[in-house]
């Protein structure tokens, strides 16, 4: 089903960063406030069990008044854990029929997005407060230990790290986790592969330090953006072009980067070659602490700014489904619709990566099938593309009459639309992620492909027993007859 926008549903509409999204979330009926938790596992813990079995409703949650701290310096979690807060953030409309229209709209608008660079400007409210040399201090915050198991406080969750390629000199925003091990040394974990990484492996080979600006507190759109799987585009221009406008930026005292002025929170600083520090562990994102507590680069702290009552942006994954679930799965499954479209795989109607299996660990493909391989073809370029290829296990193929977004429906298909025998594919030794508890020596995983489509000779020969179900004619003459009962979605 193609979906169109007006002209007024193109561009994010709240302003002022992070306090302008919160005003939003605080009218939608969205945003919790929570006094006197605790920065010690509390925080962590009241979001986890809020978010975990909520289906997709629980709030946003802003701490403050928390012990030891002044009131005014605050803690948010849980930005993402529904899809209309994910809707307000990339300026999409807030109503849908189905959870994959939403993915639609976001695919859509970024096919046709025209990038806007940021706007340098002389001041902001990000300079109000600035600590150089002696006086920097990360725990001047109130920085979460988020997990009970955790052995450290981590300042970056929600974060956007921002690094600067040594050769093309752009920037690139990943969201990569900072733990603190003292207030003048934070830690940044970097996938091998993600633009970050790549970006501090070419400083290093040349034996050169690389700067680095992480943002604790920003616009939910950055933190968005630099937690997907995205070209090799600067985030903050990809913001200004769903904004409609340019992303307003100071300069950096230290590094010289283009820092957002609406920032709440930013840490400016260096990470040296050969200068390491055991980094974790850390409750992951896929449900469980992670195991490769090892040495790894450090940053320096130099500078730190912040506004007013800052607020300090957190995201401590759990066990599904959490906070970042939606995020991360929405964000892939663009990405997976768009390679599917630019492989010339045709009559995609949906993608979704479900909540439960965290990022693109359970993704579903729903197609209207047209030749023979269609199928294949689609599980194979939806596992393998830029979207999908880090970290999968299951990828699933369905028919145009199941919805992507609707486990108990890919369930069924599975069940009755798939052998054992002849829909399976495997993918070995693809791109894995050390947070797997099962990786394989070399950072690397299999991955299972399964073609849960009516066979299409069957399909093509009206062979299949026909599904027992409501058509859609009489479903719109009843919801039409019987408001009351079937209200308006």
């Amino acid at each position: 089903m193609a979906l169109t926008d007006t002209a007024s549903e193109r561009r994010v509409h709240y302003r002022n960063g992070l306090r302008g999204w919160l005003d939003e979330v605080q009218r939608m009926g969205e945003l919790l406030h929570v006094n006197g938790a605790s920065w010690d596992v509390e925080m962590g813990a009241v979001t986890h069990m809020l978010t975990e079995k909520s289906g997709g409703t629980a709030p946003a949650i802003l701490f403050d008044e928390v012990p030891g701290y002044p009131k005014g310096f605050r803690t948010l979690y849980g930005h993402f854990s529904s899809i209309r807060r994910v809707a307000l953030t990339l300026g999409l409309p807030l109503k849908y029929e189905r959870k994959v229209d939403i993915v639609q709209r976001y695919h859509a608008r970024m096919q046709n997005l025209k990038t806007l660079p940021p706007r340098f400007v002389n001041d902001g409210p990000i300079l109000q407060n600035v600590i150089e040399g002696d006086k920097v201090d990360v725990l001047k915050f109130p920085v979460p230990r988020h997990h009970e198991l955790d052995t450290a406080r981590f300042i970056g969750t929600a974060d956007c790290v921002m690094t600067k390629d040594p050769d093309d000199g752009w920037f690139n925003l990943g969201a990569y986790r900072a733990q603190v091990y003292d207030g003048k040394t934070v830690g940044c974990q970097i996938t091998e592969g993600k633009h970050g990484r790549i970006h501090r492996d070419k400083y290093f080979e040349r034996g050169q330090p690389m700067k680095v600006v992480i943002l604790c507190g920003q616009d939910p759109l950055l933190f968005m953006l630099a937690s997907s799987p995205l070209p090799e585009i600067s985030e903050l221009d990809i913001a200004g072009g769903l904004r409609g406008e340019p992303i307003d930026v100071v300069r950096g005292p230290y590094t010289g980067f283009p820092i957002p002025a609406d920032c709440e929170i930013a840490l400016e600083g260096e990470t040296v070659p050969g200068q390491v520090r055991p980094e974790g562990p850390f409750g992951e994102w896929m449900g469980y602490y992670s195991d490769d507590t090892v040495p790894r680069p450090y940053v320096n702290v130099k500078t730190i700014l912040y506004r007013n009552d800052p607020i300090l942006c957190c995201a401590p994954q759990h066990k599904p489904v959490d906070e970042t679930g939606l995020l991360k799965g929405i964000a892939g499954a663009a990405q997976i619709w768009r390679a599917l479209e630019a492989c010339g795989v045709p009559e995609v109607l949906g993608v979704w990566n479900h909540e439960a299996g965290p990022a693109t660990r359970f993704t579903v493909v729903q197609i209207k099938q047209r030749y023979p391989g269609h199928a294949r073809q689609a599980l194979h370029v939806a596992a393998s593309c830029q979207g999908g290829a880090y970290a999968g296990k299951w990828t699933v193929v369905v028919d145009e009459d199941i919805d992507a977004g609707e486990l108990d429906q890919v369930l069924w298909a599975m069940c009755t639309r798939f052998d054992p025998v002849g829909d399976i594919d495997l993918i070995q030794k693809a791109w894995a992620s050390k947070r797997d508890p099962l990786f394989l020596p070399g950072n690397f995983n299999n991955r299972i492909l399964i073609d849960a489509c009516i066979p299409y000779d069957m399909k093509l020969k009206n062979k299949f027993p026909p599904v027992v179900d409501v058509s859609g004619d009489l479903r719109a003459k009843l919801r039409a007859k019987f408001p009351h009962i079937f209200p308006p979605m």
